[in-house]
């Protein structure tokens, strides 16, 4: 099943990455706005943070490193458009458009920035999200969304780690042993 999901995939992700259609755009602006965007962002930091240990005694300098980094938009833009196929997979645009429109919220940001004390009132407007038919669909998802999420994830992680790994080892940079 994994193989044919991969497949499929695949085969959206290459016919459709340079077309983006109304849902898809709708589904980027969620991922963009729910915390998705900053994840990835931090995971791509935090990528550096497990690969650049192993070339210590190469001394890579750090105008190598930055060139290293020069591409992050490039990569999170990337994974941004995977992930959408994900998300398509499970909810419908109104669904997304309707997750949008409460992570838009000041309750919802502040729900996914961990800012400040939700008062009274968003901890209602919560509730009530999340008690409503989409919100008990989003629960009824979780594990195949995260299923998905997690295969996508894996992917362009390695990816990415191979790809850094190469460009050093390239310029000559040797990992410690």
């Amino acid at each position: 099943m994994r193989l044919f999901f991969l497949t499929i995939f695949s085969v959206f992700c290459f016919t459709a990455q340079a077309q983006v259609d109304t849902f898809q755009q709708d589904i980027i602006n969620y991922l963009n706005i729910n915390g998705t965007h900053t994840q990835y962002a931090d995971a791509y930091e935090k990528m550096f943070d497990v690969l650049l240990p192993q070339f210590e005694s190469a001394n890579v300098p750090e105008s190598f490193v930055k060139e290293l980094k020069k591409d992050k938009e490039e990569s999170l833009d990337e994974i941004v458009k995977f992930l959408t196929f994900a998300y398509r997979k499970h909810f419908t645009q109104e669904d997304i458009q309707q997750m949008t429109s409460f992570y838009k919220s000041k309750a919802g940001q502040k729900m996914v920035h961990k800012t400040g004390t939700l008062t009274e009132a968003e901890n209602a407007e919560i509730a009530a999200f999340f008690g409503s038919d989409l919100g008990k669909k989003i629960e009824e998802k979780r594990t195949a969304l995260s299923e998905d999420i997690a295969e996508i994830s894996g992917h362009w992680s390695r990816d990415l780690f191979s790809e850094k790994m190469s460009a050093l080892v390239k310029n000559g940079y040797v990992p410690k042993q």
